[in-house]
């Protein structure tokens, strides 16, 4: 199990995709607001220090104001650590192709806006809740200047989440684990410096 387990890492990517049960419906996927809820609660309660990342859709056949006001206020209750949002783009030979209502572009981006706008106030008070912490990390990289390693900790997946900035003491190398304690936040990144 995931708790006991220190060689797991504590981060869960649940691609929900929406919350209302009729969109998810119309999406053909098996689960309700309510087994999401409930799955978020059950995770977050067993399993001290969770990082969990969603990805949501928005402008799906269908979704009406009120079904985007149901997912806007799941993120605004979640409190997601990690989300990314998409445009619905139709794709021929799908079922939703043919849907007949199909979202305006301008509300799909209106949607999305809204809800990267929510998720980056929530990802700025938890990142600042790293303030103070010491993790253990891994260096990815040196900035081009060499005033900075750029590493992660278990809380930052390559390629999708910000890194950890730590002025270069040129003690550690690339691929190399070392803790460092979080002084700072800079949009989505967190700044460190060696304890």
């Amino acid at each position: 199990m995931v708790k006991e387990n220190n060689k797991i890492c504590k981060y869960f990517d649940i691609p929900l995709q929406h919350f209302s049960d009729k969109v998810l419906k119309n999406m053909n996927r098996k689960s309700s607001s309510k087994s999401i809820e409930s799955l978020i609660e059950k995770i977050r309660e067993e399993i001290p220090g969770v990082v969990l990342r969603t990805t949501f859709m928005v402008g799906f056949p269908t979704e009406t104001e009120e079904d985007f006001f149901e997912l806007y206020e799941f993120v605004h209750r979640a409190k997601f650590e990690k989300l990314g949002v998409f445009k619905y783009s139709k794709e021929e030979g799908t079922p939703a192709f043919k849907m007949a209502y199909q979202v305006h572009s301008k509300t799909k981006q209106s949607r999305l806006d809204k809800i990267m706008r929510l998720q980056h106030q929530i990802s700025k008070i938890k990142l600042e809740e790293k303030i103070e912490e010491t993790y253990e990390v891994v260096i990815d990289n040196i900035t081009e200047d060499g005033k900075y390693v750029i590493a992660r900790s278990y809380m930052e997946v390559p390629d999708e989440d910000g890194v950890i900035f730590i002025k270069n003491n040129n003690k550690y190398k690339i691929g190399e684990f070392a803790k460092c304690k979080i002084i700072d936040v800079k949009e989505y990144d967190l700044i460190a410096e060696w304890p």
